[in-house]
Formats: structure tokens, C-alpha cells, sequence
């Protein structure tokens, strides 16, 4: 079994990190070879909701049914389970803290189980794991750039708004 843990900073307040990262329609933005996400059964923020992330990897598209298994807003965490595009299983949690007000930690650790037992495991070391580890390094940019441009957006035009 592969274990993962990966750790960024967001420049947004923390409600506005968490809220934009429950937004499943917006995956495919920073997980960049997700070209969909379907079959949501309810809002990301219950456990219990299901959805696939579709991904395309050499021309195929690929699905990775997933699940919220953990659901903690007061804690600001999201558990989700699932199985991999290619038969393997995975758990991720992600936990969200305010660093100060303008700044948010972003907590992601993730333990997964490649297909093939005794091979899967070789794979993962050989090669899966580094790669696997480069490709979530850049979704991690992609969200932060991300939360960071909608929060910028969501102030500009909120100061547009009022009276000066």
C-alpha cells in the first residue's frame, strides 16, 4: 500500500478555501486530466455522496468511482474512498486550517492500493509513486491558483459593488 501526504498554502480566507474545494464541477479545473465528473448524487459536503471522476489517460477515458465517506465542516475535513481508474483502491483526507485570516493550510494525505498484489506493489515503487506524487504536486498549484484568482474575483467585485 502506497501512503502519500502533501501540504500547501492557499492566499484566501479558509471559508472561501473550503467552500471552492466542495464544488465537484470545478475538479476537471485543477485535475487536469479529469474531463468530467459524473453522477453526483447530492452536494459533495454530506457523506454518503458518490460521484466518478472521469480521467483520460492514452486516449481513454476512465472512470474513478468515488465516495464521501467522512464529511466534518466543523473541522474543515473531507474523507473520500474509491476505487482507481485501474482497479486499485484509494482513501484521501483533506483538512483545511486557517493560517491567519488571509491564509489557509491545505492538509492532503492519501493511502492507496495499486492492482496486481505482489506486482502493484513493485509498480508503485518502480515508477507509480514518483509520478503519482509530481501529477498531485501540480493539481495542488492548480487548486491554490484556482481559490486564490475566485477569491480575488469574488473581493473585486464586491468593492465594485459598494458606494465609494
Amino acid at each position: 500500500m502506497g501512503l502519500m501526504k502533501l501540504d500547501f498554502t492557499v492566499e484566501a480566507p479558509v471559508e472561501h478555501v473550503w467552500n471552492f474545494g466542495l464544488k465537484a464541477e470545478m475538479i476537471p479545473r485543477w485535475q487536469f486530466d479529469v474531463v468530467a465528473v459524473e453522477g453526483i448524487s447530492g452536494p459533495i459536503d454530506n457523506a454518503g455522496t458518490k460521484y466518478t471522476l472521469v480521467y483520460k489517460k492514452a486516449g481513454l477515458h476512465l472512470g474513478s468511482p468515488a465516495e464521501v465517506t467522512r464529511f466534518e465542516p466543523e473541522n474543515l475535513t473531507i474523507e473520500t474512498t474509491g476505487k482507481t481508474p485501474l482497479g486499485g483502491r484509494f482513501r484521501s483526507c483533506t483538512t483545511m486550517r486557517q493560517v491567519d485570516e488571509h491564509t489557509t493550510r491545505v492538509d492532503w494525505v492519501m493511502d492507496y492500493r495499486l492492482p496486481g498484489w505482489f506486482f502493484g506493489v513493485l509498480l508503485d515503487k518502480l515508477l507509480f509513486e514518483w509520478a503519482f506524487k509530481k501529477t498531485v504536486r501540480k493539481y495542488n498549484r492548480n487548486f491554490k491558483l484556482l481559490a486564490e484568482k475566485t477569491f480575488r474575483q469574488s473581493n473585486t467585485g464586491s468593492m465594485q459593488s459598494m458606494p465609494g
